[in-house]
């Protein structure tokens, strides 16, 4: 009976089996669940830093983040079926809310895009073209080019303000009544094109008194329209220079301008500066004119600038306006004939000058 005793008494394990046994049962359940063993150690490896989401997907993850769903719950693991925990799948892709969608534009996009820029674009030079300082801007930055221009090249000044709806012809193609002409009727009307045509007059040579200068004006006006060089309702000034004794013994050089538009039925008439002139030289005039000179009506045969011119060598008989009063034939011309060209601008019909 002892015997039958020992018989059925459990068999003894040693300490270091035991733990050979549970380190085998660690890495069994360790590879059931993650399939690696438990001694696996993966290599260190280094992530780069994560790129920003979209901003639909951080919309998304946004909401999600505010209602959390409930943790996912873990399943026991069957040592038959070998099925993996829940928290052991893949991650699935986050839904796309409708909202956070990607709308596609409607095909009328586009142009109202163009419309939108085309408006805002009219706007801005709307107000570049109706703010006063950016125009007094660009007028002055203008102005400061052609001056340089005009200045490296007095010709260029016919090329730049020649133009515009004024034509205008001076009965004379000297410079000293042309070029008062034209630099005045382009100052007051921005573009003016003016030429001159030589003409006959039927006064004396220096015409003496007011009357003599004024038709002195109106026969070269006549004679020139009568000559058929210019067409019949072409606008037509005149510049006719004579000398007149404002007070006794005193003689003064004066020019009667006179400006016809048959067009428009304007006729303008104005007299430049008086320039003094020395006694002796108009003494000198009328001595030299003969007393059965057909034109001694209107004046002498002489003019000043020729008397001038011989009495003194070194001025010549159109400068002597410079050297005996300081301001040129032209400077004073062209005084007179910018009040002349104002007159006329008042003149004119708005439509014909806008």
């Amino acid at each position: 009976m002892m015997e039958e005793a020992n018989d059925e008494q459990p068999e003894m394990v040693s300490h270091e089996e035991a733990v050979l046994a549970e380190k085998e049962a660690t890495e069994n359940l360790s590879l059931s669940l993650t399939g690696f063993p438990s001694s696996y150690s993966p290599l260190p490896v280094t992530l780069a830093a994560p790129s920003p989401l979209p901003a639909f997907l951080g919309k998304s993850l946004t909401s999600q983040i505010a209602s959390p769903s409930p943790a996912p719950s873990v399943s026991r693991v069957s040592s038959s079926s070998q099925e993996l925990p829940s928290f052991a799948k893949a991650p699935e892709s986050p839904q796309i809310p409708h909202e956070g969608q990607v709308k596609v534009p409607e095909p009328g996009g586009g142009q109202q895009l163009a419309a939108s820029l085309s408006s805002a674009g009219q706007g801005l030079f709307s107000w570049i073209s109706g703010n006063s300082l950016v125009n007094r801007v660009v007028e002055k930055t203008k102005s400061s080019m052609e001056t340089v221009i005009t200045t490296l090249d007095p010709g260029m000044r016919e090329v730049i303000y020649s133009g515009g709806d004024i034509n205008i012809v001076v009965t004379s193609t000297k410079d000293s009544k042309v070029v008062p002409v034209r630099d005045a009727f382009q100052k007051v009307f921005g573009k003016a094109t003016v030429s001159g045509k030589e003409c006959q007059v039927t006064v004396a040579v220096q015409p003496v008194g007011f009357m003599a200068g004024v038709k002195g004006a109106e026969e070269r006006i006549s004679s020139l329209r009568k000559s058929g060089n210019i067409p019949h309702d072409l606008t037509v000034i005149s510049i006719e220079g004579f000398i007149v004794e404002i007070v006794p013994d005193r003689w003064f050089e004066m020019s009667c301008l006179l400006l016809k538009d048959p067009r428009h039925d304007i006729e303008l008439q104005t007299f430049s500066q008086p320039s003094l002139i020395p006694t002796e030289y108009v003494l000198t005039a009328q001595d030299k004119t003969p007393s059965d000179y057909p034109l001694r009506w209107s004046g002498l045969a002489v003019t000043i600038g020729e008397v001038i011119e011989t009495a003194q060598p070194h001025i010549g008989h159109a400068d002597w306006h410079m050297v005996l009063t300081g301001v040129s034939r032209c400077q004073s011309l062209q005084l007179a004939l910018q009040s002349l060209a104002y007159m006329y601008k008042q003149k004119l019909p708005t439509s014909f000058i806008s």
